[in-house]
């Protein structure tokens, strides 16, 4: 079982493990779905490698743009190396928006919750985490809520 720590208890800025595999992914993205799953929420999981997607789930009552959310939240999280939630967060108390402050068109990236990067002690970043389908804060607090326990 991969041991962690979760940095910034606020917002949760990463996830930090001494591993990750696919495996990993697949665990954890089955855990957010059956969590959602008991609460009737409908949710849509992707947990992507740097270079590549090992898990996603859409579910069926979502409208086709979930995709486009995934990714969406996922650049920043990846941009950044934070969560989206704390980027979020951030630009509103600097009164900066992704756009106008770093160049990034909105087409490709969001300020939303929901995305959380996955970081390997002693390796740096290494996957993303995010959920749409709920309130941008339910996003972020829903992968949180699911994983809590068992990887931190």
């Amino acid at each position: 079982m991969a041991q962690s720590k979760i940095e910034n208890k606020e917002v949760r800025k990463k996830i930090e493990l001494d591993d990750f595999s696919n495996r990993t992914a697949l665990e954890m993205g089955l855990k957010i779905i059956d969590l959602a799953k008991s609460r009737n929420q409908y949710i849509a999981v992707e947990i992507s490698r740097l270079n590549h997607t090992v898990f996603i789930y859409v579910d069926d009552n979502l409208p086709v743009d979930k995709h486009n959310w995934l990714r969406r939240k996922a650049n920043v999280a990846k941009q950044f190396e934070e969560s989206s939630l704390s980027v979020k967060n951030d630009l509103k108390e600097g009164n900066m928006t992704l756009e106008e402050t770093f160049g990034l068109d909105e087409k490709d990236f969001i300020a939303k919750g929901g995305s959380i990067p996955i970081f390997v002690k002693n390796v740096g970043m290494v996957a993303t985490i995010t959920v749409s389908g709920l309130h941008d804060e339910e996003d972020h607090k829903i992968i949180i809520e699911a994983l809590k326990g068992k990887y931190f």
